[in-house]
């Protein structure tokens, strides 16, 4: 086995556009209508598109 050499991980924050929030509000709405989805499965989707979260490699 060859050693792995690892670059350091960045974790930012950034604020969400409006265009993030209506697409997020859109997809909680339309996960919510439908009742076989639980409600935190519409809430952790409706987080995950809003991109605030960014994970990138430090060079």
């Amino acid at each position: 086995m060859e050693p792995q050499t690892w670059r350091c991980i960045r974790v930012r924050w950034r604020r969400p556009n409006a265009s993030d929030l209506t697409v997020a509000g859109a997809l909680y709405y339309l996960l919510y209508l439908q009742p076989e989805v639980p409600l935190l499965i519409d809430a952790v989707v409706s987080m995950l598109s809003l991109r605030c979260i960014r994970v990138d490699r430090a060079d």
